[in-house]
C-alpha cells in the first residue's frame, strides 16, 4: 500500500490520506513530479515505461512519479530519479520549472543540468527498462508519433515555455500541438 496526501486545485494538503489506487472524489487531485535531465549538448534523457506497467507500458518518457504521505515535492521527486534511473543529485542542482494540472494531477516538475552516461544508468523492476539521449527534434518526433507516454505531453503545456528555456529553445513553437 502506498499513502498519498489529497490536495486542493490550488495544490494544499486537505488533512486526507488515501491509498495510491484509491478513487479521488470532485476537487481532489494527487501531486505528480517530473525531472527533466538536460546534457550540455541539450540532449534530454528519456526513459522507457516497463512493459509490466499498466498505464503506457513501452512508451517513453522523463523521470516522474508521485508525492507519498509526508513527503516534499523536491524529496519525492529526488526518490523518484534514484529509484528509477540510479541517478543521485543534490537539492542544490534541481531547477523548478513548474507545475501543471491534468485530471486529478498536480504536478511540480524540475529540471537537472548533467552528463550521464547511458550505461551508468541503472533501471527499476517493473518501471523503467531503458534509456536515451534525444535531441530537441526527435523529442518532438516521438511527441508526434505517440512514442511517448500519453500524460507527458498536456502535463507539460502547463510549464512549456520554462520546459523551453532550460533545454535552450526559448520560444520554439514546435511543441505548440
Amino acid at each position: 500500500m502506498e499513502l498519498m496526501d489529497i490536495y486542493d486545485k490550488d495544490g494544499n494538503p486537505t488533512g486526507v490520506v488515501k491509498d495510491k489506487g484509491a478513487p479521488l472524489a470532485d476537487g481532489e487531485y494527487i501531486m505528480a513530479v517530473g525531472m527533466w535531465i538536460v546534457d550540455k549538448s541539450g540532449r534530454i534523457l528519456l526513459t522507457k515505461r516497463s512493459m509490466e506497467k499498466r498505464f503506457a507500458p513501452g512508451k517513453w518518457e522523463n523521470t516522474s512519479g508521485h508525492v507519498r504521505a509526508g513527503e516534499s515535492c523536491l524529496h519525492a521527486i529526488l526518490r523518484e530519479l534514484k529509484e528509477e534511473t540510479g541517478i543521485a543529485v543534490t537539492e542544490r542542482q534541481v531547477t523548478l520549472l513548474g507545475s501543471a494540472c491534468s485530471g486529478h494531477y498536480l504536478g511540480r516538475n524540475y529540471g537537472v543540468r548533467l552528463d550521464v552516461p547511458l550505461d551508468e544508468v541503472e533501471f527499476q523492476e517493473g518501471e523503467t527498462c531503458g534509456a536515451k539521449w534525444v535531441l530537441f527534434e526527435e523529442f518532438v518526433e516521438m511527441a508526434k508519433e505517440g512514442a511517448l507516454s500519453p500524460s507527458l505531453m498536456p502535463h507539460l503545456q502547463g510549464y512549456k515555455r520554462a520546459f523551453l528555456k532550460f533545454i535552450g529553445r526559448p520560444g520554439s513553437t514546435a511543441l505548440d500541438f
